[in-house]
């Protein structure tokens, strides 16, 4: 053997290692709201601190520069996280425990019936699904003056009442956004100016354009399945789903072309778990994803392999003694959140920012960890 072909050896033996290499997490601490609170009708107000008591009900984690933007049901929220004390914000929207209404208008003016993800365009609005409201929505000027919310695709009239049984101009059409008919958009995802989200009710992955129109287009159908979460990634869109034979699996789609690409399939034990099949949630710090099971935070690479890196596995309740207000070293921390069974959609969202990971957790009462990534 030569010292060339040594060489040769060792550097793809470096080069594997170094594309496979997977984060670990240090430490894990509670970042917003109360996981032991007590009252769930209860709920937050305006200007309380992240760790207040009634807790918002954190869900989508979104960050923009230092604000981090969460869904509440019918409410968009905000923090600024820039602030020596940062508080919760009312963005958009407003809860109506008498019904659910869709609206444009003025931020705090306009309605949501359930809004099911948001993401980020190149101009600094949002945009939203919402699910039953059956709408891509676009929230422009979300922290300033201007702050408006339009209705850009499928129902893109207001809506007085809207009934979770019977959601509007449901169909599968494509064209300009006011005459696209689709059934129930979930996580929407953004590349450029571009909008791609899950048309539930088609079992499709269909795109809203940048035009002026907001032209709606079917990229392609996806297999059968309930998705919890998609993201963006270096021009590629990553969804994250189980199916009726207990496989949980993440998508790559390719958006230009409509190619899919499985990155990992499996049971419970593919992804470092046993019993049900429990994925939730997906985040990126630029390289590979991050997703969750059954009270684990997982790290998985873009060529199928998944680590356990926190999590004691523990998800129906906290296993005592534990205090979940206390920081913990990550094979400690439990990562509990409510049955999926018990909520409509996904148990775990998550975000990353900072070398750090966020995990939002549905629990009896909502709650945020922020786990440090070394």
């Amino acid at each position: 053997m030569t010292l060339r072909t040594i060489a040769v050896g060792l550097f793809l033996t470096l080069a594997t290692s170094i594309a496979h290499a997977q984060p670990a997490v240090t430490t894990a601490e509670l970042f917003a709201g109360n996981p032991v609170y007590d009252e769930p009708k209860d709920r937050a107000k305006e200007g309380q601190g992240l760790r207040d008591d009634p807790p918002l009900a954190w869900r989508t984690l979104l960050f923009v520069g230092d604000k981090l933007v969460t869904t509440v049901g019918q409410e968009i929220w905000f923090t600024d996280l820039s602030e020596a004390k940062p508080v919760v914000k009312r963005l958009a929207g407003k809860e109506d425990r008498a019904g659910q209404s869709l609206r444009p208008g003025p931020g705090r003016d306009a309605r949501f019936a359930n809004i099911f993800g948001l993401a980020l365009l190149p101009d600094g609005s949002l945009v939203g699904a919402d699910q039953t409201g059956n709408c891509i929505f676009q929230v422009k000027d979300p922290f300033g003056p201007g702050c408006a919310v339009s209705l850009i695709a499928g129902t893109t009239k207001a809506q007085e009442s809207v009934s979770p049984g019977n959601p509007p101009n449901v169909g599968d059409v494509d064209g300009p956004g006011a005459s696209a008919r689709f059934g129930l958009p979930m996580w929407p995802a953004t590349i450029g100016d571009a909008t791609y989200f899950i048309d539930e009710g088609n079992s499709k992955l269909k795109q809203v354009a940048g035009d002026g129109a907001h032209t709606v287009k079917t990229i392609t159908k996806l297999p059968d399945g309930s998705y919890y979460a998609m993201i963006s990634l270096n021009g590629k869109l990553y969804t994250l789903a189980n199916n009726t034979m207990s496989e949980g699996f993440i998508l790559e789609i390719d958006p230009a072309t409509g190619a899919i690409r499985e990155v990992v399939k499996g049971r419970s034990d593919k992804f470092e778990g046993d019993g049900a099949i429990n994925v939730s949630g997906l985040a990126t710090d630029g390289k590979g994803l991050f997703t969750s099971q059954s009270g684990q935070l997982l790290y998985v690479t873009l060529d199928g392999q998944v680590k356990s890196i926190a999590g004691t596995g523990d998800y129906f309740d906290f296993r005592q003694p534990y205090d979940p207000t206390k920081p913990q070293p990550a094979d400690k921390v439990q990562l509990v959140t409510m049955r999926r069974v018990m909520t409509a959609g996904s148990n775990v969202f998550l975000g990353y920012k900072d070398n750090a990971v966020y995990f939002s957790s549905i629990d009896t009462t909502p709650y945020v960890e922020r786990l440090t990534l070394k």
